[in-house]
Order: C-alpha cells, then sequence, then structure tokens
C-alpha cells in the first residue's frame, strides 16, 4: 500500500501503518471518551475519559497487532515468506511473498489470526473481572471489558466463511483439501466473500432506513470493501488459471528495440521512440551489455531544451533494480514478481543474452486469450 508510515520490525517482520489508521484512532478514542466512557462510567474528569480512551485505543490497535503477526508467525513456520504487516482502515494485512503449499498450511495460518483475538477477548474478560473483584476503579473495568467485547467481535466476524476474511482462507483450505485444486477454492472462497457483502450492504441499508445511521453506513462501507476484495481474488485466481502452463517465452515481445548509453534522449527519441509502440527501451552500455532500462515515462519528466544534452545512461534505471526472467519461467511466478516489484515490466535473458521483455500488459492479454478459449470451448457442445 502507498501512504504508509515505516514503524520499524515486529517479530523480525517489518511493520507499517497507513495514514488512515490516525483517522480511525481518533474516531474511536473521540468516541469512547466522549460518549461510551461517560455514558457507563459517569462523574470522572474529562481528561480521565480522554486519557483512558486514548489507552484503549492504542491496546485495541495492539490487539489488531497480534492478530496479524500470529498469521505472520505461523506463515513462517511453515516456509511462506512473509513480506511486511501493515495497520490500515479495516484492521490489518500480514503480506506473504508466496503462497502455502498445502491446504494443512494454509488453514493454520488462516485460523492463527482469529485464534489470537479470541484468545486475547478471553484474557481481557478475566482481566475485567479480576479488578472488579479488588474493586478496582470502574472506568479501568469498562475499558478491559470494551476490550474483550471488541477482540471477541473481531474473532468471530473474521471467520465468517467468505474471502478475504480469514474464514475465506478456511474455506478456501477445506474445498482444496476436498476437491485438490487450489484456484478452484480461491473462486468458490471469493464468491462466497461476495455473497457476504451483499448481505452486509443490505443490513446496512436496512439499519440506515431504520434510523442507526452511523453504525448502517460503516456496515455497507465495509461490504463495498469485501465486494471489491473479493472480486479481486476471483479475478487474480481467474487469471491464474488462465496463466497456467504458460511459459515468459509464449507472450514476450522478442528483440526488443535498444537505447545506447552513450546516445542523447533526443537521438533516442528521433532513432527509437518514434514509430515505436514500445514504452520501455533496454539500456547498453560501451561493449554493447545490457546496464539498465529506460521508459517513456522518465523522458517525459525531463525538459526539451535538456534532452539533447543528457546522455540516456545518466537516467537509465540499473540492471540490478530491474526485475530479469528466463524464456522457460512460469508466467505464474513472474506475475507474483511483478505484484511485489515497484515495475511493471521484466527483461529476459536466455544465457546471457537479451532476447525479450514482457509487461504486466503482455500477461494480462495472455490471460484475456486463455479466458476467452475458455469460455469458448464451454460454449462448443
Amino acid at each position: 500500500m502507498k501512504n504508509n508510515i515505516k514503524l520499524g520490525r515486529v517479530a523480525g517482520f517489518p511493520l507499517a501503518m497507513n495514514w488512515s489508521v490516525l483517522i480511525i484512532a481518533w474516531l474511536l478514542t473521540w468516541s469512547l471518551a466522549t460518549t461510551s466512557f461517560p455514558h457507563h462510567a459517569a462523574g470522572h474528569a474529562e481528561l480521565t475519559y480522554w486519557l483512558t480512551g486514548i489507552g484503549t485505543a492504542v491496546i485495541f490497535f495492539m490487539s489488531l497487532l497480534a492478530h496479524e503477526v500470529a498469521h505472520a508467525l505461523v506463515a513462517r513456520r511453515h516456509g511462506v515468506e512473509v513480506t511486511g504487516l501493515t495497520l490500515w482502515l479495516f484492521g490489518g494485512v500480514a503480506s506473504l511473498g508466496s503462497e502455502p503449499t498445502t491446504p494443512r498450511a494454509d488453514f493454520r495460518i488462516a485460523v492463527a489470526g482469529p485464534a489470537a483475538s479470541l484468545g486475547l477477548a478471553g484474557a481481557f474478560e478475566l482481566v475485567a473481572i479480576g479488578l472488579r473483584a479488588f474493586d478496582v476503579g470502574h472506568l479501568v473495568v469498562l475499558a478491559a471489558a470494551w476490550l474483550a467485547g471488541i477482540n471477541l467481535m473481531l474473532g468471530v466476524f473474521n471467520l465468517i466463511p467468505g474471502a478475504p476474511l480469514d474464514g475465506g482462507r478456511i474455506l478456501r483450505a477445506f474445498l482444496w483439501q476436498r476437491h485438490g485444486d487450489r484456484l478452484r477454492a480461491t473462486v468458490s472462497a471469493a464468491r462466497a466473500g461476495r455473497v457476504l457483502a451483499f448481505a452486509l450492504i443490505g443490513l446496512g441499508l436496512l439499519e440506515f432506513l431504520a434510523g442507526v445511521r452511523m453504525g448502517g453506513l460503516w456496515l455497507v462501507f465495509i461490504g463495498w470493501f469485501v465486494l471489491t476484495a473479493a472480486g479481486a481474488e476471483e479475478a487474480d485466481a481467474v487469471t491464474r488459471r488462465n496463466l497456467g502452463g504458460l511459459q515468459v517465452a509464449d507472450v514476450m515481445s522478442r528483440q526488443p528495440l535498444v537505447a545506447p548509453g552513450s546516445m542523447t534522449l533526443s537521438e533516442v527519441i528521433e532513432s527509437s521512440v518514434l514509430g515505436s509502440r514500445h514504452s520501455t527501451y533496454p539500456v547498453t552500455g560501451i561493449d554493447g551489455e545490457v546496464i539498465g532500462i529506460v521508459t517513456l515515462a522518465q523522458i517525459r519528466h525531463i525538459r526539451q531544451a535538456d534532452r539533447g544534452g543528457t546522455l540516456v545512461a545518466q537516467i537509465a534505471i540499473s540492471l540490478s533494480e530491474v526485475l530479469v526472467a528466463a524464456p522457460r519461467d512460469p508466467l505464474v511466478a513472474l506475475l507474483d514478481q511483478l505484484d511485489q516489484e515497484s515495475g511493471d515490466r521484466a527483461l529476459v535473458f536466455d544465457d546471457g543474452s537479451l532476447v525479450g521483455i514482457v509487461t504486466r500488459r503482455d500477461l494480462t492479454r495472455a490471460a484475456d486469450l486463455g479466458d476467452a478459449t475458455n469460455q469458448e470451448r464451454r460454449l462448443v457442445p
């Protein structure tokens, strides 16, 4: 995600926070300090409510983080790479750099988060009971009880069987184990998520019409998010199915136009760019070896008056920062790498020689063609 604030590392995983968390943290603190706590524990100073609200909100986000850390730890135990943890508007996400290789691993990774939330719910409830037994201030007991309730709700809600919720991952693992087809299971879980999304949106609209305006709008908002995420997961699964069996060589552009690093941008525009459909050009050094790439976007950022005095090599992206593939690499594996890299293209080398270039658009075109072919096969009696 963009606009993330890096916070360091937790349990060895990079941790970041999206700016949307600041908004939710403020709204949550404001709601607790001005409505919930004063209503259920009257008689305290306004500052006390605000300090308790801030502390409760901080612990709540730590609970969300614990949920994601649980996912990440189990993923790491099963050999699945975890590229980072991010807190954002709808809680958190553990970004996986690879996929679980078995249904059992998929299930264990998915269930770890809700299990952590339910465990925290029980722990906070015990704290509330203990504080009440020792006659500790009612406001602190109320905060502990609220944390127990919100973690219980978080754990139970995430167990609903529909992607992108953890329950959707659990459903996927079950269907994967049953049918032996991970992509088919992913599509089924995504479609279950779409049903859930429409149910949430419908319930939210009913609550809004009944006068529960904020709660109704929030449910509609959550439903919209689930619908969007479920649709994206289904589309990704279909793309992977359509790309299955294809290699990079099947879709790459062969013998791409190269731009010598010693040429000026004006010379490259005149000799290569004009009349070409390409937007990325491999850059070669004095010895003819590829040293990087240059894109039309980079050239556009250079003022026209400066292009005659600017060498291609001066603005080229170094080869060390460019994704590299081989002709026989599976397209699905390349899709995963393109999703993680900042660029949307890869240079293709065979035995050290440049033989082609492949872009995300090439993969999309191949997936669309595969989808059309599959539809035609289904129509043939």
